[in-house]
Order: structure tokens, then sequence, then C-alpha cells
């Protein structure tokens, strides 16, 4: 499965957690080779359900090891990467 292509209403259907704070939502899946995360930075509103996510990180051995939204946003920022930040309305 192609997890970088997953909308944002199937990925958190199959979630086995979901982070959420002011900068987006990081969806947790989990398969045979570990822990996936797909981000998607909407803010504070809920991303459109046909949403691709903005950024994939995985596999991870450890939940432990998924970073928030926040902190994923100030890491690509830190490295280089755009601005991810959509806005519904």
């Amino acid at each position: 499965m192609e997890y970088d292509e997953l909308p944002f209403a199937k990925a958190k259907a199959m979630a086995v957690k979901v982070l959420e704070d002011g900068y987006g939502d990081a969806v947790v899946l989990k398969d045979e080779r570990g822990f996936y995360v797909l981000y998607y930075f909407y803010g504070f509103q809920a991303p459109p359900p046909a949403a691709l996510p903005h950024w994939m990180e995985g596999p991870k051995s450890d939940l432990a090891e998924v970073r928030p939204p926040y902190e994923m946003k100030r890491f690509l920022e830190e490295h280089g990467e755009m601005d991810y930040l959509n806005d519904v309305d």
C-alpha cells in the first residue's frame, strides 16, 4: 500500500493513533514493517476527507518515536522544507 497517497478519511479509519494539535493531524498506521506517520497540516481545521498527506515518516519500530504535528512542522522548516499549512475555509 502506498501510504503517501492515502486520503485523510481512509487513513484515519485505519489509524492505530491520531495526534492532533494546532498545526495539523498525525495519523499513525501500523503494518508488518512498523509504524508509519502521515502528516496533514491544516491547522485547527480538520483536513478534507480526500486530502493527501503533506509528509510521511516511517517505518518506525516504536510508537514513542512518532512526532506530533508541531514538532514535525518545525523539523521540516529547520531543514528547508516549505510551509505546508493549508487553509480549507
